[in-house]
């Protein structure tokens, strides 16, 4: 009985000392918690954020697609229209070299600048936005009528100029159609440049992350 007390006494010092040191562990744990908890919610929100950010380069990669297969078919357009002029002045006219330039030349086209309405204008600003607009109309009739020079003096019928001027308006929609579509593609390529920057800059941040909350 006396040996049965020993064993019994010595097993309780030992529950004892472990629940002591337990307490302790768990002490450490919780004041560890917070640290635990911002750097797991550091690393889940990195890692939704390069998510996100992956699923916009896909759509723009996407977009991108689409819009190269725009730039392509404007080009088979334009093709078809080079064709179609050449049925109208074939490369043995006498006047082929001048009537391909005024047919291929790009030109700013007469159009009228809508100004905004604005309250209680001032007199003057209305007279500078009108002298603007005035300008800007000059400019754009000089170039067309300093285009139209080139072919000043054929004869209409003879060269068919008429159904070439309105194959080059067609021309002209397309060039205008095409530049948009590339200037909308510049700016894709820009966005999806930006992205890739900053993808880039989450997965390092991710990393990093991930070593600070192996090591903690």
């Amino acid at each position: 009985m006396q040996k049965e007390k020993y064993r019994l006494e010595s097993d309780l010092k030992n529950a004892e000392a472990k629940l002591i040191l337990f307490f302790e562990e768990l002490i450490l744990l919780k004041s560890m918690e917070s640290k635990d908890i911002t750097i797991n919610k550091r690393l889940a929100s990195s890692r939704q954020e390069k998510g996100h950010i992956l699923k916009e380069i896909n759509d723009i990669s996407r977009k991108l697609k689409d819009k190269k297969k725009e730039i392509d078919e404007i080009k088979e357009k334009e093709e078809d229209l080079m064709i179609r002029f050449h049925e109208l002045c074939p490369e043995r006219s006498d006047k082929y070299e001048e009537i391909r330039k005024f047919f291929e030349k790009i030109i700013k086209r007469r159009r009228r600048v809508e100004k905004p309405e604005k309250a209680d204008a001032g007199e003057d600003d209305e007279d500078e936005d009108e002298d603007a607009e005035e300008e800007e109309m000059e400019e754009e009739e000089e170039d067309e009528d300093e285009d139209e020079n080139t072919i000043a003096g054929l004869p209409p019928e003879e060269y068919k100029i008429e159904e070439i001027e309105k194959l080059r308006e067609d021309r002209l929609d397309l060039y205008e159609e095409k530049e948009k579509i590339l200037q909308f593609i510049s700016d894709l390529d820009n966005q999806r440049r930006r992205l890739e920057n900053k993808e880039r800059a989450i997965k390092s941040d991710l990393e990093e992350t991930e070593e600070e909350l192996a090591d903690f």
